[in-house]
């Protein structure tokens, strides 16, 4: 099976090397499980609704990681707190 190219904007580098090791080790495990499957087995994956784009959500404990799908391309667009992945999202909506 064909892997997905995976990268991380900008914004979604600034927010990884925010975090500390543990939790920045968590999302980058994850990241490399979405290039084989960008809806991971669970429920851990919800697409979001009001984007202009698809947007899709991966729940990593209190973490989110946002991004979206393009061909075999995923780009990671943020790392948020699931407490304030409201207020970021208001940015791509």
């Amino acid at each position: 099976m064909e892997e997905f190219k995976i990268s991380f904007t900008k914004t979604a580098e600034k927010d990884l090397n925010a975090l500390d090791v543990k939790t920045r080790y968590k999302i980058l495990q994850a990241a490399k499980k979405l290039k084989i499957s960008p809806f991971p087995k669970g429920n851990i994956v919800k697409k979001l609704k009001g984007a202009k784009i698809s947007l899709y959500r991966l729940r990593i404990g209190d973490f989110r990681i946002v991004y979206h799908i393009d061909g075999r391309k995923i780009a990671i667009l943020c790392i948020v707190d699931r407490k304030d992945l409201e207020k970021k999202l208001k940015a791509f909506l």
